[in-house]
Parts: C-alpha cells; structure tokens; sequence
C-alpha cells in the first residue's frame, strides 16, 4: 500500500518528468496535425498546466510557483491568440515565470525574509511538525542555509530566464522547445551540485 508520503514523492517525480519531456514529446507528435506551431505548442504545455491544477487539488496543497506559472501561460496564449503574434509569447511564458521566481528570491533575500522560509513555514503551519520547525528554525544556521538555498535558485532562475529569453528569440519552435528542454534539466542539475559542493565544503571548514 502506498502511503502518503511515497504518494507526495511519485508527484514530485511526475511533476518534473511532464513539466520537463512531456511538452516535447507531445510538440513532435502533434505538430504535423494542426495548423501551425503556436497551436502546437499551445497544446503541448497545457499538459504541464492541467498537471499542476490536478495535482494541487489532489494533494490539497497550493502550488504557489506552479499557479503562477498556470497563469502566465495564460496570459501569454491570450496575447498570442488575440494579437495573431505567432508563438513567441507562448515561447517566452518560462523565461517570464523564472524571471519572476529569480527576482523574488533575491529580494527575499535581500530583506532577510527568504520566501523559501515562507513556503516551508505556511506548509508546516498545520503539521504535526510545526512546533519542531520552528525549534529548528531558532538556529541561525538553519535560516543561513535557507538563504543561500534562496539565493543559488535565485541566480540560477534569472540566469535561465535570460538565456530562455535569447533561445526563443534566435530559435524557431521545435529547436526552442528542444534547446529548452536542455536547460531546464541543466539549470535543475546545476542548482543541485552548486547546493552540494557549497553545503560539502561548509561542513569542511
């Protein structure tokens, strides 16, 4: 029997997995079958899209970078639709959300308020282990490793926003949809080994 804990982790796992290859799979199959690319892709990341509502009332937690996410995508296929502008909006909907996600870490940062912390506090509000985080959470350092956590996502996120930003502007759809794919997987790996190495010579020193 699958428990609650192992059903979070295969979302998770999932979640990476259809936000990641499942748009490009999806492009390649249908583009032959519909009328242009912005069409193609349009239906290739509403997959990611409805993922996210699902899983957010599955698990009955919110998704706050996902919602956000949702809702530029949203926005971008309006823009696209309603101003006949091609697919370009709907290619640069990733650089808008990482752009958003990279600025609002650093400013978190910057103000002493990390919002990863936030997210962690408002998630164990209602826990059976709210009291022992927020134990934890009397040790500076543990609010230290949070805040660089925050920075590195932060940095690597605008980092990826800027360089989505020049692919879908150089690239057309299908080799955008590649290249991005590529880096997204980059940018998750990079943050992993740049938190690992950091943390490895901390505990060094």
């Amino acid at each position: 029997m699958i428990t609650q804990q192992q059903g979070k982790q295969w979302f998770q796992w999932a979640s990476v997995v259809i936000s990641g290859l499942v748009p490009l799979i999806i492009y390649f199959a249908i583009r032959s079958h519909v009328t242009n690319d912005t069409e193609a892709l349009a239906l290739a990341w509403f997959v990611p899209v409805a993922w996210t509502l699902f899983s957010s009332l599955w698990l009955r937690r919110l998704n706050l970078f996902g919602l956000a996410g949702a809702a530029v995508y949203g926005i971008t296929l309006g823009i696209a639709v309603f101003f006949n502008t091609g697919s370009l909006p709907l290619k640069l909907h990733h650089a808008v959300v990482a752009g958003i996600l990279g600025l609002v870490c650093l400013a978190s940062v910057a103000r002493g308020t990390p919002v990863f912390l936030l997210v962690a506090r408002l998630r164990m509000k209602h826990s059976k282990y709210a009291e022992r985080f927020e134990v934890a959470l009397a040790n500076p350092q543990i609010v230290k490793r949070i805040s660089i956590i925050t920075l590195i996502v932060g940095i690597v996120a605008l980092a990826d926003a800027v360089l989505q930003t020049v692919l879908a502007l150089l690239l057309s759809t299908s080799a955008f949809l590649v290249a991005t794919t590529i880096v997204h997987i980059g940018s998750i790996v990079v943050a992993i080994l740049v938190m690992a190495v950091f943390f490895w010579i901390r505990s060094r020193i």
